[in-house]
């Protein structure tokens, strides 16, 4: 097999991929041309789209011997594209953005679900862009548990735009800072409450814990049920693998939330590990 028919084939079929971006292509050439010298008839066209962050392949043959090599190609670019930003194809994470998963380095991911900013005059902004003037707002809807908030006002043309979820950096704040006028009668005690009775997190160091959880790191405070001593032994072992967590990070999460004003830092925190408690996890985990 010639390289001139191989590079036909893939060039071809790329277009036969339904992806998000092109942060992709290059692996998807790699896994083509792994079929063309796996023994696939380059004469026959390859399908496959991003479902759930991870790039699928349909590709299937009679040929019991070829259809395992096929399977093994596949399932190895499959688990490759869950590393690989869609985007720019530079190192990437499984990610959440609207209750769509999808695969992205930190940058791209920062882009996709941006920071709110809130300045002095009370500008809402996301990625520099003003978005809404809190003065302008004539009314607030909230989802179920104050996980997201939608703003209605004679400036605000397109309804997507003034929406807001938890899971944005400063929600919180953004929360705090709406004038309580704006929501009805039961949210504006459920607001209030939340805010005046926030508890101190022991494990990531801000007072943020509200109703058995803390809203920054979304840890629970150490409880003394069973389940909890036969893990842990004791409250300071949990505390200790909590803060261990998030030192190490894996998902980015702490990377992203630095830019989170929300809650206020607790003085004198306490942080349990040691580096030799570091490395010894390191070890258990990778």
């Amino acid at each position: 097999m010639r390289q001139e028919e191989i590079d036909h084939f893939i060039e071809r079929n790329l277009k036969n991929f339904s992806v998000n971006s092109t942060g992709w292509r290059n692996m998807i050439r790699h896994m083509l041309f792994e079929f063309a010298i796996g023994g696939w008839n380059i004469e026959n066209d390859v399908f496959g789209k991003e479902k759930f962050g991870e790039l699928c392949c349909n590709i299937y043959s009679e040929h019991e011997e070829l259809n395992i090599t096929l399977k093994n190609i596949t399932d190895k670019y499959s688990r490759l594209s869950t590393k690989t930003c869609e985007i720019c194809g530079s190192e990437g994470k499984m990610r959440t953005i609207d209750s769509w998963q999808t695969t992205l380095c930190l940058s791209h991911f920062l882009e996709q679900q941006p920071v709110i900013e809130i300045d002095e005059d009370l500008n809402v902004k996301s990625k520099g862009k003003k978005i809404l003037n809190l003065k302008d707002v004539t009314s607030v809807e909230i989802e179920y548990d104050l996980q997201g908030i939608w703003f209605t006002g004679p400036e605000l043309d397109q309804e997507e735009q003034a929406y807001f979820s938890w899971q944005q950096p400063n929600y919180y704040l953004l929360l705090k800072t709406v004038p309580s006028h704006l929501f009805a009668e039961e949210i504006q005690y459920d607001v209030s409450e939340l805010f005046n009775n926030l508890q101190d997190c022991e494990i990531c160091g801000y007072k943020a814990i509200h109703q058995r959880e803390c809203l920054r790191c979304h840890h629970e405070p150490w409880n003394d049920s069973a389940s909890s001593i036969e893990d842990y032994g004791e409250k300071s072992s949990y505390i200790k693998d909590c803060q261990i967590e998030l030192f190490i990070d894996e998902d980015d999460y702490e990377k992203y939330f630095k830019y989170d004003r929300s809650f206020e830092k607790v003085p004198d925190h306490q942080i349990l590990f040691s580096h030799n408690d570091l490395n010894e996890y390191e070890k258990l985990l990778f």
